[in-house]
């Protein structure tokens, strides 16, 4: 739910409290607005779809609810005017919200079409994807001056009886929208969020250089570098913009796990929450998947009742627990934890925290996960392996090199040392450092400042031992001449006449070629292992995947882990493990205040 609404909790607890003559006053957030200014680039196509209905009703008419499926930052409510939409193809879609300076704004809207041209150039998509972009500075909400920005998906959801879906775990609708075929009112009206920090440019620059500014606009050579028609080169300072945006719509199409340490994270609002109340703190270091959490309306604090199920992209993690130098799959640590929960009752986040840590079983696990995941290189994303069409099998290059890849681990991940925007499983969703000069680049945690993203794709394929090539069916038309020959009997006499024709016929051509993209291929293996059809691997979204066995629990009916439940007096929550918490400083005030209220009831009871 958004962080405005922690605030408004706060603050009734004290009506309640010390002034039960005053009312609350509810907010509302601005309706969604159709753009208008569209730029084509080739005509779009219709999409028909449809999903299983998600329940997001509330009986109360004063309850503030929050849809499953709609983004919980909206960070397009920060703008006054329409975005810029450009169709890169039938299906694939840019929005871009952005209002600092004209001029710089269409400077940023061609790093976004050209970030959304390569994705386009190697996902094979069915039905359409909108990445809408918002530029702006993070400062108008909370200042965060390392953060380059964020991706996410704007929903998930949980899809049923799909042979070519695990309905154990959550699907970004990105995907989502390529396994369902049918007409569905559940999707948001864009697929990917994709939000840009303007502090970064506006930070690095130097004004003492920039001399011949005129002062009006905004400054030439910041942080993020654009290509111009005068080729100006890129500083050492400086990062292309089209590879953070890159970056980012990777994340938001999937490459993003539920897995965080969601109450030791100082930036968390559950560890604000819980500072004092669990001694001691170090005892909050513990790895879990996304809680179900809600806050009532008349009583105010968080509640806690168990754990949601984990997106698709953790269901092919591995974990080595050095401890015992034994390798384990991280699914069936999530399934035991989605068996743990409690009543509502008990499901105040102190009351929640205590019987999990009392559990021995969880617990352990859930400590084990953090200490080992605290270690560098312990977690590995393996892949599947699909060989229908897939060129992963058919390289010999591909199939000896991605049978797993690295992803990022280490106490530098875990443990933030300065306050910045929460964005939980984010951290883990990059991949080791160590692939930073080769062609999976793209999805190291760092990225790479006074190099242009196609000086780095240029480098990083330069290293391999050979080219990368695939195979595509490409269609050729042909001129074809039939001659057509007629033989006439007129009165006993025979003759015989040639007549040809040409005509066009289209034919199936075995094409090869190079791969190059910036979306190096371990990039674009994860995407398809968690279930997109590619280039390289032209699934065409019909290849059954393997479902795995969760464990019934009575969980499962307290949770209704398939569909969020909403409670008639709480407010409802959606399965976000990445959009749940962005609190401006305000708001970290009223949580402060929301703290200091429990501590003081505790206090007199």
């Amino acid at each position: 739910m958004p962080c405005y609404s922690y605030c408004r909790h706060a603050l009734i607890i004290l009506v309640l409290i010390f002034i039960p003559f005053l009312s609350a006053i509810d907010s509302h957030r601005r309706d969604d607005t159709l753009a208008t200014s569209t730029t084509t680039i080739s005509p779009p196509g219709t999409t028909d779809i449809s999903l299983l209905s998600l329940d997001t009703s509330s009986n109360d008419d004063d309850e503030s609810t929050q849809p499953i499926n709609e983004d919980i930052y909206n960070s397009k409510d920060l703008f006054t005017t329409e975005p810029l939409v450009t169709n890169i193809s039938q299906v694939v879609q840019t929005k871009l919200y952005c209002e600092v300076d004209k001029a710089f704004c269409r400077k940023v809207e061609t790093a976004l079409i050209s970030a959304a041209t390569a994705f386009a150039e190697v996902v094979n998509l069915k039905n359409e994807i909108v990445f809408q972009a918002s530029y702006y500075s993070f400062c108008i909400n909370q200042c965060s001056n390392s953060t380059f920005g964020w991706g996410t998906p704007s929903s998930q959801f949980t899809l049923i009886s799909l042979n070519e879906a695990d309905s154990n775990f959550i699907y970004p609708q990105a995907l989502a929208k390529q396994l369902v075929f049918t007409d569905s009112s559940n999707w948001a009206n864009y697929d990917v969020a994709i939000d840009i920090n303007h502090d970064i440019y506006m930070n690095a620059v130097n004004y003492d250089s920039i001399a011949d500014w005129n002062g009006t606009g905004i400054p030439p050579q910041g942080g993020f570098w654009f290509p111009s028609n005068d080729s100006t080169p890129i500083e050492d300072y400086q990062v292309d913009l089209e590879y953070v945006i890159l970056h980012q719509m990777i994340h938001g199409l999937g490459m993003v796990s539920s897995w965080a340490p969601y109450f030791s994270d100082i930036n968390s609002p559950f560890q604000k929450i819980l500072s004092g109340l669990i001694l001691p703190e170090s005892n909050l270091k513990i790895m879990t998947p996304n809680p179900y959490w809600f806050v009532r309306q008349q009583t105010g604090p968080v509640y806690i009742t168990g754990f949601q199920p984990n997106m698709i992209f953790d269901k092919f993690l591995h974990l080595l627990f050095p401890a015992k130098n034994e390798t384990a799959w991280l699914g069936n640590f999530g399934f035991d934890m989605q068996s743990f929960c409690v009543d509502d009752h008990d499901a105040f986040i102190a009351n929640f925290i205590h019987a999990f840590l009392n559990n021995a079983t969880q617990s352990s696990k859930a400590k084990s996960i953090y200490v080992s995941m605290a270690q560098p290189r312990t977690l590995t994303f393996q892949f599947t392996s699909n060989c229908n069409q897939s060129a992963f099998c058919s390289n010999e290059y591909l199939n000896r090199t991605y049978q797993t890849i690295q992803l990022m681990t280490g106490t530098s991940i875990l443990e933030d040392t300065e306050e910045s925007y929460y964005r939980p499983g984010i951290a883990i969703s990059h991949v080791d450092e160590s692939y930073a000069g080769t062609v999976d680049f793209l999805m190291a945690q760092s990225f790479v400042r006074g190099k242009t993203l196609a000086t780095l794709v240029n480098e990083a394929y330069a290293t391999l031992p050979t080219a990368i090539t695939y195979n595509i069916t490409h269609t050729v038309y042909v001129n074809v001449t039939v001659t057509y020959n007629t033989t006439l009997t007129v009165n006993g006499s025979r003759t015989h006449t040639t007549a040809n024709m040409t005509r066009i016929e289209p034919r199936e051509q075995l094409v090869e070629r190079v791969y190059r993209s910036a979306i190096g291929p371990g990039i674009l293996r994860i995407l398809e292992t968690i279930g997109y059809s590619t280039i390289l691997t032209n699934s065409n979204y019909t290849t059954s995947v393997v479902k795995t066995t969760k464990p019934e629990t009575t969980c499962d009916d307290t949770n209704n882990n398939n569909h969020f439940q909403v409670r008639s007096d709480d407010v409802a929550l959606k399965s976000h493990p990445l959009a749940s918490f962005a609190c401006r400083p305000t708001y970290a005030i009223c949580l402060s205040l929301l703290t200091f209220m429990l501590l003081l009831l505790l206090f007199v009871l």
